[in-house]
């Protein structure tokens, strides 16, 4: 039976004058454990290329990745955005093809990054930096390091709990960045114990849910393996 093809954004790193794609393997062993043929996608020569690459995928994952720049949301806290940040390319691409895939009616699933760039694309704003913004934060994991474990608190009129059937999930977070001011239409859909938004939804919207937390680093996890099915699904 043919699998479904799930579409990565890529990370898009600068080696020595050239950018090149890149997928974290985490990503392509959680989509092949829930039933899904994983594929990086990758950046067109013109954005008129956007719906056909769309158009030959099932689902959309967006992943994790750098911060993104302070214009593009204008940011309160500038200084507290990392050097390492989302290259101007990246930002159009994953925008365009999250935009075109829900205007195709195909799932989208967002981690981390992903999370916050569909935020800003509606509009909303970021925390740029949990430790030192916002008031008796917890452990969110170190940012491009080591992951916390800890716990999040699921909203019950939400597709997330349709989904995991489960008012709380444990998590592994590895971020400084939040969801700040919601965006039009999206809603807050789990919540840590310091009130960092864990997940968000769109209104009306079945087919996107969007997560704070890394569900491929605790891939053998029900609630893990629970999203990436959804997704294929």
């Amino acid at each position: 039976m043919k699998k479904p093809l799930v579409g990565i954004t890529p990370y898009h790193i600068k080696r020595q004058n050239v950018f090149w794609n890149a997928t974290k393997e985490d990503y392509y062993l959680s989509l092949w454990n829930a039933g899904a043929c994983p594929v990086t996608l990758n950046h067109p020569p013109n954005k008129e290329e956007i719906p056909n690459i769309v158009d030959q995928i099932d689902a959309f994952l967006m992943v994790g990745g750098p911060d993104i720049p302070a214009d593009v949301y204008g940011a309160e806290n500038p200084n507290l955005i990392d050097a390492d940040q989302m290259s101007k390319e990246r930002e159009s691409f994953d925008r365009l093809v999250f935009l075109e895939t829900i205007k195709q009616n195909k799932k989208v699933l967002a981690i981390c990054l992903g999370m916050q760039h569909v935020n800003v694309v509606f509009g909303g704003t970021l925390t740029e930096d949990i430790p030192t913004l916002v008031p008796g934060a917890i452990d969110h994991g170190t940012f491009n390091g080591k992951h916390s474990v800890h716990s999040a608190r699921v909203e019950r009129e939400s597709l997330l709990f349709d989904i995991l059937q489960l008012k709380t999930v444990h998590v592994a977070s590895t971020h400084h960045q939040a969801v700040k001011s919601l965006g039009k239409e999206i809603k807050a859909t789990a919540f840590s114990d310091d009130k960092v938004v864990e997940a968000i939804e769109i209104n009306n919207e079945p087919n996107f849910i969007g997560v704070q937390w890394h569900p491929e680093l605790l891939k053998e996890s029900k609630e893990s393996k629970k999203l990436f099915s959804w997704l294929q699904s």
